[in-house]
């Protein structure tokens, strides 16, 4: 199997026991947050993204493809058009 699919199924089953780069640890924790508690969401959590190289640019497009996956699969499965 190659990396990259390796990769995709350990983050499948469970990203927290995945080969995960710090700076990928830190995108997937924060995109967790903004879906399960965003309103729980700080600059703090800002300036982690940012020290793992993140800018500003960066940080807003990760909260609109989070956003707009949350909603789509939000408006999809409420649909029952989501294969279960």
């Amino acid at each position: 199997m190659a990396k990259s699919q390796k990769l995709a199924e350990q983050v499948k089953d469970d990203f927290t026991k995945a080969d995960l780069s710090p700076r990928e640890r830190r995108i997937a924790d924060f995109a967790v947050k903004v879906t399960r508690v965003p309103n729980a969401c700080s600059p703090a959590d800002l300036q982690l993204l940012r020290e793992v190289g993140l800018k500003d640019k960066d940080i807003l497009s990760l909260v609109q493809i989070v956003a707009y996956y949350n909603l789509s699969t939000r408006l999809f499965e409420s649909l029952s058009t989501v294969d279960r």
